[in-house]
């Protein structure tokens, strides 16, 4: 059997995308000292209502020891609050504070010149087109993606 140019493989070349993009929204955050698992957190927590670590890592994509450490980065910043889940006993969910829910508009905005970078050779007519079948393999690996945004293609 031969092997084969690794360019082949769709998963090959989002995986090297993902970490190029990541190294990216890291170097551009590195001023207001977030991660972009931290950002993923504060604006899921901003969107609304308070969240368990499990709930926003599989939002985040992340895994729970990865949220669980960025969250608490963001507590020890007060730009989120912990309390019980209201009906689950060993559940904890988190909301994000008004400083939180700034630094991540703020944060959004740090990273829009990466999201620019990483689209600047792809025709703007393409754009919501990728977009769209990015968010139908997402879905299709059971990444949580809204319907919503699966009919905006």
């Amino acid at each position: 059997m031969d092997v084969i140019d690794p360019t082949e493989r769709i998963a090959f070349v989002i995986r090297m995308i993902s970490g190029a993009l990541t190294q990216e929204i890291e170097r551009a955050l590195r001023p207001v000292r977030l991660t972009h698992v931290q950002l993923g957190a504060l604006v899921q927590l901003s969107r609304g209502g308070d969240l368990s670590t499990a709930e926003l890592a599989r939002r985040s994509g992340v895994t729970p020891q990865s949220m669980a450490s960025a969250l608490a980065g963001l507590q020890k910043r007060a730009l989120v609050v912990r309390a019980p889940h209201p009906t689950h006993g060993r559940v904890v969910c988190f909301s994000v504070t008004e400083d939180g829910r700034s630094l991540a508009a703020r944060g959004q905005q740090m990273v829009a010149g990466v999201n620019a970078k990483a689209l600047a050779l792809v025709d703007p007519g393409e754009r919501q087109r990728l977009h769209g079948l990015l968010l139908t393999l997402a879905s299709g690996l059971g990444l949580p993606v809204e319907h919503e945004q699966l009919t905006k293609k």
